[in-house]
């Protein structure tokens, strides 16, 4: 599990370094908006991470199938 706060911590940190030096972000900041951005980003990455981790346990479970065969 802590592999996975690491890689959420570095890509959060990644995000905040790529978001303090675009200017349009300054604008977004102001409006709220960052928020959105920011959310819609990490439910995307979430879906994709889960996606990710299904396929691995549907792959285990076929190399088991193999394996016993």
């Amino acid at each position: 599990m802590s592999i996975i706060a690491n890689l959420f911590l570095s890509i959060s940190v990644v995000f905040n370094n790529i978001l303090l030096q675009i200017p349009m972000a300054d604008t977004f900041r102001s409006e709220g908006k960052i928020y959105v951005v920011i959310g819609i980003i990490l439910i995307l990455l979430i879906g994709f991470f889960l996606y990710l981790w299904r396929v691995d346990k549907k792959l285990d479970k076929l190399e088991d199938e193999i394996k016993n065969k």
